[in-house]
């Protein structure tokens, strides 16, 4: 038997039938964790860095994908290239709305997520609101959220464009039937100044980003 065990296999079907034996649990591991490695590299290469992300936020309607999906490509143009890609790339963060109690689990979710960005994430500076939803984050504490930044609405707080071209060209491209609801629109921008976020590293680019986008739809929409 020791004499047996001292035997080679030979031939490369016998050679490779061995292997196989003492470490196919090895050789698995180590192919999962590869086509893991690659898949992440993948997803890495391929993932979109956007320009800027915005808060669509209501409280009257929820707005569906495809509404959603017209805002920003009406958008687009507003917007500039930040991150020198070659192309302007816009998030819009979907925290519509309403007061249907059918809805209410996917509303406290939403509701949720719309607190945290304000709670942290700076990144997101730009609001896109109806009335509830501006008159919610505005007030959600003492301080409020968003700036007065002297625009042409809201006492100076937001800039209403539910009646320009951009909404006008989304409602055609979403609702050619018109079988949609739609709020208000309202664009307003975060207050960093006197929060925990001021003088935080990226924080004032981001707010002369958010400005200057405001505006150029404000320029861009009351020509």
């Amino acid at each position: 038997m020791a004499g047996e065990n001292l035997v080679r296999p030979k031939g490369f079907k016998a050679t490779v039938e061995n292997f196989w034996y003492h470490y196919k649990f090895h050789t698995i591991v180590c192919l999962l964790l590869v086509i893991t490695l690659a898949v992440s590299v993948a997803q890495c290469s391929t993932k979109t860095e956007y320009d800027y992300k915005i808060v669509v936020a209501t409280k009257s309607m929820p707005l569906t994908t495809t509404q959603l999906t017209a805002l920003k490509n009406e958008l687009t143009p507003y917007g500039t290239d930040l991150n020198g890609d070659g192309q302007v790339n816009i998030l819009l963060v979907d925290c519509t709305m309403d007061s249907n109690p059918a809805d209410y689990q996917n509303n406290l979710a939403k509701q949720q997520k719309l607190q945290a960005i304000l709670m942290s994430d700076t990144d997101v500076m730009l609001f896109i609101t109806d009335l509830k939803a501006f008159s919610f984050i505005k007030n959600l504490n003492d301080t409020g959220f968003i700036e007065n930044l002297n625009l042409p609405d809201g006492d100076g707080y937001y800039y209403d464009f539910t009646n320009t071209d951009i909404i006008k060209n989304t409602k055609a491209a979403a609702d050619s039937k018109n079988l949609f609801k739609w709020p208000e629109f309202l664009i307003s921008r975060r207050i960093i100044k006197g929060t925990l976020f001021e003088g935080r590293d990226g924080v004032n680019e981001n707010i002369k980003n958010a400005d200057a986008f405001i505006e150029r739809v404000i320029s861009g929409t009351t020509k």
